[in-house]
Formats: C-alpha cells, structure tokens, sequence
C-alpha cells in the first residue's frame, strides 16, 4: 500500500478533499486485505468502514515512524482481529474452514485446458486451506505472500519482531502444505 506522504500532511492539515482522496488510494486494498483476513464480503466491508473511522479519529496522531501504508496495514489488522472475536467465530481460532476465493490472477502458460482446471483445483484448494489456519498464522500468509510485504513491514504491521514473522510463515507454510496436499 503506497501513499503519497504529501496527501497524508494534507489530510493531516485538513486540507479539503485531502482525506476522500486518502480513501479513494488506498480503499481497494484496505478492503482486499479485509476480505483476505474476514473471508466474507459483507464484513469486510464492515471492517473496511471502521478502518476508515479510526483514520479520521487517528491521523493527526500518525508521527510518520513507519510508512503510512504500514500504519494502515496494522488499523486494518486490529480491525478485522477485533471483529473476529467479537463475532466469536470458530475459524478465529482455525477450527473450520471456510470459503475464502482468492482474488489472484493466475497465469497458466498450458493453455491446455486440463491444465487450467488443475491450477484452478490447486487455487481453491488453497484458498480453502488458508481459511482454516489459525488468525496469527493466516495473517502473516496474507501479509507476506498475498499483499507482498517485506518481512520487516509485516513485522511492523503486526507488532512482532521479525524473527516471529519468518517462524509463524515457515509453519503456516507447512501446515498449507499438508493441508492442500502438495
């Protein structure tokens, strides 16, 4: 997520249309990575409305010690994390799957279409799999592999040392390994 550092000053000075400009940059993937972390539609949508609640309630006290794409990583982790337990689900703690469809554009060189139909099968295999990972360890997946944050920017986004971020990923890793079954 990148945002331009001058639109955050300006939507910190109050600048008009600063903050709808703010939101129309970086709603897509606020809402994306909602929907990655919540596997529904409907709340990530919720959760992408209350990210930019706080946003308002909180850029003024954003001091720049990250990127603001970082800051609003972790608004949007805390967000759906919140949701997760309030809503008391069972895939917060990893113990069902659920349906989690992958918004990734698969590249099939085989243009044969058995080929096709077994990236497709692998897709949503592992989409599948993902779901059913514990938050912690689905949150770093998502960060890391789906939104293509450095280990150190996934570190920061959810507060844990860099170290927690390789070790949580190498297990997840092989946890979706045993679970899709390749």
């Amino acid at each position: 997520m990148d945002v331009d550092p001058s639109l955050v000053r300006a939507v910190q000075r109050g600048e008009r249309g600063a903050m709808d400009d703010l939101i129309r940059a970086t709603y897509a993937d606020v809402y994306a990575l909602a929907r990655r972390l919540l596997a529904d539609p409907s709340d990530a949508a919720d959760a992408t409305q209350e990210v930019y609640v706080r946003v308002v309630r909180s850029v003024l006290g954003f001091r720049g010690e990250s990127s603001f794409g970082t800051w609003l990583h972790r608004v949007t982790v805390n967000v759906c994390s919140t949701m997760l337990t309030k809503r008391g689900d069972v895939r917060a703690r990893g113990q069902s799957a659920g349906v989690l469809e992958m918004d990734v554009d698969l590249v099939d060189p085989a243009p044969d279409p058995a080929s096709r139909a077994e990236t497709a099968d692998l897709a949503a295999r592992t989409a599948r799999a993902l779901d059913t990972l514990p938050e912690d360890a689905r949150e770093v997946v998502v960060l890391r592999d789906v939104q293509g944050l450095s280990t150190k920017e996934a570190a920061q986004v959810l507060g844990i040392s860099e170290g927690a971020v390789k070790v949580r990923l190498h297990r997840a890793h092989a946890r979706l390994r045993e679970l899709v079954g390749t």
